[in-house]
């Protein structure tokens, strides 16, 4: 997780800045590596929008080839041609996929697209499944990837929240998420002076399937976590002994649910 100082319109920047952090965490041996909201095109209220980039932008192509003849998986975000917020995951040579923000921001209504779907991206090792900024208080979306098999749920932000108020903010609400839909839970935010009227927090922070904190950054500090999936594989499976490890979205009743849905 990599709270990368992303600055407005400055792609080319941006872009060499998240490969050379790539190199790092390959080097590393890592996986995964997952950037905050915007990370490409840096974010701002309504600037970004004209920041659109399409397809073949060379800097996704650029993306795209970093994880070619690799094992590194790539998380990263930019504002698509039809105004999405997207975030893409880059593996094997190519864009694996993309999630366009479903609930935007008070200050992305109007300015941006909204997405109407939640797409899971196979990585080989894991399954993963995004969800962007506020959208992370929203139940509903963690419960939908986890129900399709999703292991991991990948959080990025945009918030000016730093330090321990960032910390305070996450430890109030991910925990749950992990915890009720028993997948993997990583955040990242932005950080630093996007040059636009913003001052982003940083931060990162994972928590395992069951709400637990595996690791917390500050600032610009880059967070690495191994995943180790044997409790989550156990408790999907039905192998508990207890409460503590039953697996809860085997226990629903969806037809009394209906009024989440109106």
């Amino acid at each position: 997780m990599v709270p990368l100082h992303s600055r407005v319109g400055d792609i080319e920047g941006n872009l060499a800045k998240m490969l050379s952090r790539c190199d790092e965490a390959e080097g590393n041996g890592a996986d995964l590596v997952c950037f905050p909201e915007l990370s490409l095109t840096g974010y701002a209220m309504p600037h970004s929008r004209s920041l659109a980039m399409p397809d073949d932008h060379p800097a996704l192509v650029s993306m795209s080839e970093r994880t070619e003849g690799s094992d590194l998986s790539i998380c990263f975000g930019y504002v698509d041609a039809e105004g999405h917020i997207v975030q893409a995951v880059a593996s094997k040579g190519r864009i694996m996929g993309r999630y366009g923000k479903t609930h935007l921001g008070e200050r992305e209504q109007g300015v941006m697209t909204p997405g109407d779907s939640f797409p899971i991206m196979d990585i080989g090792k894991a399954k993963v499944g995004i969800s962007i900024c506020w959208e992370a208080h929203f139940p509903e979306i963690a419960g939908m990837y986890a129900l399709d098999g999703a292991d991991i749920i990948l959080m990025p932000f945009a918030s000016g929240l730093g330090g321990a108020r960032r910390q305070s903010s996450w430890d109030r609400f991910l925990p749950a998420r992990a915890y009720d839909n028993t997948v993997f839970v990583a955040a990242v935010n932005a950080f630093g002076d996007t040059t636009a009227g913003t001052m982003m927090g940083g931060g990162a922070v994972a928590y395992n399937v069951r709400g637990e904190t595996i690791g917390y950054s500050y600032g610009s500090q880059v967070l690495t976590v191994d995943l180790d999936p044997e409790q989550m594989d156990r408790i999907r499976a039905g192998h508990y002994e207890s409460m503590r490890d039953v697996y809860f979205l085997d226990k629903r009743r969806p037809g009394l649910y209906g009024r989440i849905t109106e």
